[in-house]
């Protein structure tokens, strides 16, 4: 038992169901007329990519969680590097093997996933904004997924599930900036040059607010065009937009350790919430 809740911790299980979430998303968001089988095997393709991306991501930064995640359980030595490895591969050719059931776009989505996931822990992370970029690209990617899932040709309507792709795009910038901001002395000792190195702390979190700023503007685009209703408009402004704004603002002025990790889960309780919009819009 406690093997299984130290490798659902290792794979950070919270952050693949809302990746299945975000697929489901895409899904309503194609077609209202829709059988099961396709989306349920791309959510589950979905999680398991996302639980062997974070996987990869662990045994490559084992030296930095030491630093910075030190709680984390290969740093704790309460799971293997072998056992570890050997999951990844297993989650990630079963992942494979799911989508291939969907349907060619699915799959080739898939390995494009998987792709830049090796490639971002292995390699690209280390390159400023670029590391970040792929992160956004790949949270954007799930709600594609969902589309493709059910109809490949409508899935780049609007409104679609391009709409939540790009708001997941910018949302994950943000908190990969206040994430840098957090991770700063282990990736220096690591050799990681990340933005706030660059251009310095206070200067990424000011970065991170304007760009917060714009994904606050372009959430009220689909009320604009009058595709959302009251609900998603009432959620986005009081519950997200407003409260997360003001709070990075604060932190803006006092980026200290704990602020910065409230901020952190306060932006994944924000990601959920807008989730939540998107879906009763």
């Amino acid at each position: 038992m406690r093997k299984l809740i130290d490798t659902l911790r290792l794979i950070r299980w919270i952050n693949c169901t809302m990746t299945m979430f975000g697929v489901a998303l895409g899904v309503r968001m194609t077609a209202s007329d829709i059988a099961c089988y396709g989306p349920v095997m791309a959510a589950i393709s979905a999680f398991l990519i996302c639980a062997a991306g974070n996987i990869v991501n662990d045994l490559a930064d084992i030296e930095i969680d030491r630093i910075n995640r030190p709680d984390r359980v290969l740093v704790s030595g309460l799971l293997s590097r072998k056992f570890a490895f050997v999951l990844a591969v297993i989650m990630n050719l079963a992942a494979i093997g799911v989508a291939l059931t969907v349907n060619p776009a699915v799959t080739a989505l898939g390995l494009i996933a998987i792709f830049l996931l090796l490639a971002y822990n292995l390699k690209l992370k280390q390159v400023p904004i670029l590391g970040n970029t792929i992160i956004g690209l790949l949270a954007g990617l799930t709600f594609i997924s969902g589309g493709l899932a059910v109809d490949t040709a409508s899935t780049f309507a609007l409104p679609g599930p391009l709409i939540p792709a790009i708001f997941a795009f910018l949302f994950h910038l943000v908190r990969e900036l206040v994430k840098d901001v957090q991770d700063i002395d282990g990736d220096k000792t690591a050799g990681i040059r990340s933005i706030p190195q660059i251009i310095g702390i206070r200067a990424s979190l000011w970065l991170a607010l304007g760009l917060y700023l714009i994904l606050a503007a372009a959430s009220f685009i689909p009320v604009y065009f009058e595709w959302f209703g009251r609900y998603y408009r009432l959620i986005v402004t009081y519950i997200m937009n407003l409260p997360l704004g003001l709070f990075l603002l604060f932190i803006c002025f006092r980026p200290d350790e704990t602020g910065l990790k409230a901020l952190s889960w306060a932006l994944k309780i924000g990601m959920i919430v807008g989730l939540v919009a998107v879906w009763v819009a």
